[in-house]
């Protein structure tokens, strides 16, 4: 999926509300979780006085709150533009004061775009948009907002722009910069009037007009700059640091007790460490104090956060994937986090740091943001307590829920896993499989029994009482590492009978114990789409990342050429839904933008139609699912949220009502309890009942 152009999505999304009437709903949508799991936090702030209280931003889910460091949480974001966080700032003078910058910077496939600058005057418990993003403005991904405590009308923001050269519509990274509050704005261009990234930016606590900040740039204009006149000229800080081009990310922690002890964690290109480094004489000089005990870490342009205790300057935390401290300023440093410890131990830290928060009320207390929430230590960091709970904000691929027990359901998520249920409670889900959490679906017929799924073709499938099997079929090492997340379609016929894809086919007939390729390579792009039609289970669908159309009219024995023809667009077909009472009726969702995005087949794809006809949102579009009980019906997700169809695509209405702002990426419609299931990637699952009775 290419990049989203924010302000187009946010433009669809409004322009659909306004043209397309709801739909009557029987009941609103309600978060089924989970709540005890969490999901990927890009930024955290605490208040100045009351270390308990404490904001975090999910890179999908909004702005949450919590009073009892953890604890508990709620969220403060619900029906803004979009809800993907990339910074956070509380002003220096008014602590009720909060900025919150949309749009991640964390520089992975799905850091997804914001709309600009939030504020609120109220401790959070409403936002205005305060300045918007745009080629004109500000950008869309924010990586720093840092207030100057000498001059609070002073505000600085890091900036990220999509890729080197940053499309006209989403603006430029880079540092902007506020003298009257965030009202106006420019950008700085003594690095370039081009693209840029600005990471970090520091203001010094007691010299006046001296701030650091963190850029990088392809190039001899990388590295840690440094003012001393309020921003009026820079200066790059060269002695003892890296030649520059070797350097990439970067971020800054001061030492509150002796601010002129900056210390600096510098990423290699490739997302190696390339150095701690810290400077004792505000800046002038530095010294590289990692050794050789950074060596293992890695994604560092992706999770680069560092800390420093408020009352003891030799006490710094660094967080990569794991976090790592040094309590003498660096002499020796010690891993103190285990992501793939047990959850509840001591030393267990979800992976991926990305916001390391020591608050000056309570010295030796740390926070950690990561991909799986939060933690807390109140040791200085040398053991942990997860504080994920009532933080619905899993990042979901996909969904199922079990056809025979609509308590049993899950999917797989972003950095967490295949999680699953099987009380229906939001408070109970647990992990089946680790990792970034792939295709999930349960047995038709056995709500114990399931397949679940991770990267590169590995697939396992889970029996009663919770017995595992490595069922991956046995491609070669090329064919799996080409794969991101494979599709598992179980046969709704025959539930013994399994289908995946890589470039091609693959078929298991006794629950995925023996496999076989049955396809030849179609068009050379990932199948992205497998369809067992309900009608007639001889008849298979296939839809790839080019966004071809294969079928099998023999269950998979010989496959047709492309029948994707000219009417569809060329791009990933996302999701392929077949006619309960009619195999040859399909439906098709497509990603990207700029094309339409549902396709009709009245003839097994020999022929395409456009259902969407410019009446649904510009946006991509994840999955449909059309009931047995009601074939008139057509449920669509995407990432405007859930629309309906009552007369096969004619006509389209909203579904949202309550539903969080954020991209949805699955359905699962429910035929004995007449329930909708909608996985959002950011703000977990949500359900609705469709069906009265």
């Amino acid at each position: 999926m290419r990049e989203a152009p924010i302000h187009k999505l946010v433009a669809e999304r409004m322009r659909v509300e306004r043209s397309l009437a709801p739909v009557p709903q029987l009941t609103p949508w309600e978060c089924v979780g989970p709540t005890n799991i969490g999901g990927r936090l890009t930024t955290l702030i605490c208040h100045p006085t009351q270390p308990d209280r404490i904001w975090a931003g999910a890179a999908g889910g909004g702005v949450w709150q919590s009073d009892d460091a953890g604890q508990s949480w709620a969220p403060l974001w619900h029906n803004e533009r979009v809800l993907n966080v990339g910074a956070l700032a509380i002003h220096p003078a008014d602590p009720n004061i909060l900025f919150c910058g949309t749009g991640e910077a964390n520089l992975s496939a799905d850091s997804y775009a914001g709309v600009g600058l939030y504020w609120s005057k109220n401790g959070g418990r409403t936002w205005t948009l305060h300045a918007p993003a745009g080629p004109d403005s500000l950008p869309t991904r924010f990586g720093a907002i840092a207030i100057d405590p000498h001059q609070v009308d002073h505000i600085r923001i890091g900036g990220i722009g999509y890729g080197r050269v940053a499309p006209d519509e989403a603006g430029l990274g880079g540092m902007y910069v506020s003298l009257d509050g965030g009202r106006s704005w420019s950008r700085e261009t003594f690095i370039s009037a081009k693209n840029y990234w600005c990471h970090a930016i520091v203001f010094h606590p007691t010299r006046a007009g001296t701030i650091f900040a963190a850029f990088s740039a392809q190039g001899m204009k990388n590295g840690i700059y440094r003012s001393i006149d309020g921003g009026t000229s820079w200066s790059q800080l060269r002695k003892g640091l890296p030649s520059p081009e070797k350097c990439d990310r970067a971020a800054l922690a001061l030492a509150p007790s002796e601010p002129d002890m900056i210390y600096a964690q510098i990423a290699t290109a490739d997302g190696a460490m390339r150095g701690i480094f810290r400077s004792d004489n505000n800046g002038e000089s530095w010294r590289d104090i990692a050794g050789t005990h950074f060596a293992n870490e890695e994604q560092m342009t992706y999770n680069n956060t560092i800390a420093v205790h408020p009352t003891d300057p030799d006490h710094v935390i660094c967080g990569g994937v794991e976090v790592h401290l040094s309590t003498n300023g660096g002499k020796r440093w010690k891993k103190v986090s285990k992501w793939d410890a047990e959850r509840g131990k001591s030393n267990y830290v979800h992976s991926d740091q990305h916001s390391l928060v020591m608050p000056v009320a309570a010295p030796g207390r740390v926070y950690a943001a990561n991909d799986g929430g939060l933690d807390v230590s109140y040791d200085g960091g040398f053991t942990w307590q997860n504080r994920s709970d009532g933080l619905a904000a899993t990042m979901f691929y996909d969904c199922d829920v079990a056809p025979s027990n609509a308590r049993f359901f899950g999917g797989g998520a972003q950095d967490n896993g295949t999680n699953i249920t099987t009380t229906g409670r939001s408070d109970d889900h647990y992990e089946i499989l680790g990792g970034d959490g792939g295709w999930m679906a349960f047995n038709p017929k056995r709500s114990d029994h399931l397949y679940a799924s991770y990267y590169n073709m590995n697939i396992c499938r889970f029996g009663h009482g919770g017995r595992w099997k490595d069922v991956s079929p046995k491609a070669d090492k090329k064919e799996k590492e080409s794969m991101w997340m494979v599709y598992i379609e179980i046969d709704p016929h025959r539930p013994a009978t399994v289908f995946t894809g890589s470039q091609r086919v693959w078929h298991s007939r006794d629950n995925g114990n023996h496999w076989r390729a049955v396809s030849g390579f179609l068009d050379g792009s990932p199948i992205t789409a497998i369809e067992v039609a309900r009608a007639d289970g001889r008849r298979l669908y296939v839809g790839t990342q080019n966004g071809g159309f294969f079928r099998s009219l023999d269950g998979g024995a010989t496959w047709s050429g492309n029948l994707a023809g000219p009417e569809l667009p060329g791009v990933l077909i996302t999701r392929i839904q077949s006619h309960p009472r009619n195999a040859e009726q399909i439906f098709l969702t497509m990603a990207n933008f700029g094309n339409r995005h549902v396709f009709r087949s009245d003839d097994g794809g020999m022929t395409w139609h456009d259902s969407d006809r410019g009446h649904l949102p510009d946006v991509p579009h994840h999955a449909v699912v059309i009931p047995a009980d009601d074939p008139q019906t057509i449920f669509l997700g995407n990432d405007a949220g859930v629309f309906a169809s009552h007369d096969l695509g004619k006509t389209w209405r909203s579904m949202n009502g309550n539903l969080p702002n954020t991209m949805v990426v699955d359905l699962v419609y429910h035929e004995n309890e007449g329930t909708l299931t909608a996985a959002t990637y950011g703000r977990s699952l949500w359900r609705i009942k469709i069906r009265g009775d």
